[in-house]
């Protein structure tokens, strides 16, 4: 689902669908904290991903994923994929990361100190815990 991250840069592909996302989105915080939430709560997972002056949503519930994808020109098309639910991209995600967890940490590293880098991954390894738990309790 994601890429390696590279310089504040990663590919996010679901389906038929593919963007490359950047920085300015906080994606391990921002879209694990919507997938914990989710599962915690029974509601949709949805998260934004920044493509440099284009846009996309991300919701997931019930049995489906929609992605929904606004161009340079403001027209929007819709993408859904089916038999992908908010669990399954919550596991797809906490992989992800879990597989990229050094670059997750530092894949924003402009301006940051080896001190910010360390809170940081502290606070990515206890939000994956906690997603992971919800996941878990969430299967049962």
């Amino acid at each position: 689902m994601l890429s390696k991250p590279d310089i504040g840069w990663t590919v996010f592909s679901l389906g038929d669908f593919q963007a490359k996302v950047s920085y300015l989105v906080d994606i391990p915080f921002d879209w694990l904290i919507s997938c914990k939430d989710a599962l915690k709560y029974n509601i949709p997972a949805s998260f934004f991903l920044e493509l440099e002056g284009e846009s996309c949503i991300v919701t997931s519930y019930g049995y489906d994923t929609h992605i929904i994808f606004r161009n340079h020109d403001c027209e929007y098309t819709l993408t859904t994929v089916h038999g992908v639910d908010f669990v399954q991209l919550s596991r797809m995600l906490l992989e992800d990361i879990r597989l990229y967890f050094d670059d997750w940490v530092t894949w924003y590293d402009f301006e940051q100190t080896e001190s910010d880098f360390a809170r940081r991954r502290t606070a990515l390894k206890a939000l994956i815990e906690e997603t992971e738990a919800y996941l878990e309790r969430y299967k049962k």
